[in-house]
């Protein structure tokens, strides 16, 4: 537990160096983080993201390996037996949003 928490804290140390080698410029986290420019470049300064933050900032910086956890999951849920029939699910959606 101590190592992941280590690494953890490895991670977010070297968060601001990943952020500013990344191909996105920095109004592109400020616009998905939903902070005010001088907000977002304190937090970077001082690296004090929440967690949540965080969270986001990586999903940012590594939308690939988000795609793949999905379609990981996905896989696991078609093999679980965790779907639905697509009528099923039209007509949820369909009372949901009465259409």
């Amino acid at each position: 537990m101590i190592q992941l928490v280590e690494e953890y804290d490895k991670y977010v140390s070297n968060l601001p160096a990943l952020v500013s080698n990344s191909y996105f410029k920095a109004e592109y986290f400020i616009q998905n983080l939903n902070l005010k420019n001088a907000t977002y470049y304190r937090k970077l300064k001082e690296n004090n993201f929440t967690p949540q933050e965080i969270k986001k900032i990586t999903e940012l910086l590594f939308p690939e390996e988000v795609l793949l956890q999905k379609l990981q999951k996905s896989e696991e849920d078609i093999k679980s037996g965790r779907v639905m029939e697509h009528n099923v699910v039209m007509a949820k959606l369909r009372s949901k949003y009465r259409v």
